[in-house]
């Protein structure tokens, strides 16, 4: 199996482990000095631990929440996804700087472009790109 094959089958099986809420699995799937950079909040996630904090942060508010591969590209040890994120809101939002917005029970859907970097067939860095003013006015947030 080349590289390539094997880093597109350890992220679809990134994304799988999410869909099921399978924080655990999904984890082994990263490195162990793993770094993600969420660019919208600037927030920096580091190790698996961190990860599975952020990712079950993630999860509280949408609990249903699933993501979806739109297109996927994997060249060497990167690859770049477009992903359709989706859930409903059932439970507090956190939002940047503070705060949290009520649940509202709507359905949310961003779409978001992330890029990851792996080491060995294992993911060791990830940056999020995604749409926040979008999610926001789903949530019924005003600016």
């Amino acid at each position: 199996m080349t590289n390539e094959l094997r880093n597109e089958e350890t992220l679809r099986a990134l994304y799988d482990k999410f869909n099921e809420n399978d924080l655990d699995a999904a984890s082994e799937l990263l490195t162990e000095d793993y770094e993600g950079l969420d660019v919208p909040s600037g927030e920096v996630v580091r190790g698996r631990a961190g990860w599975k904090q952020r990712q079950a942060a993630n999860r509280a508010p949408l609990p249903d929440a699933r993501t979806t591969i739109q297109s996927l590209v994997v060249k060497g040890d990167f690859a770049v996804a477009e992903v359709v994120n989706e859930g409903t809101h059932t439970a507090p939002f956190p939002l940047p700087g503070g705060g949290e917005h009520p649940p509202t029970g709507n359905r949310i859907r961003g779409l978001s472009c992330e890029l990851y970097e792996f080491q060995d067939g294992k993911i060791a860095k990830g940056t999020l790109y995604y749409d926040f003013l979008t999610v926001a006015t789903q949530l019924g947030l005003k600016f």
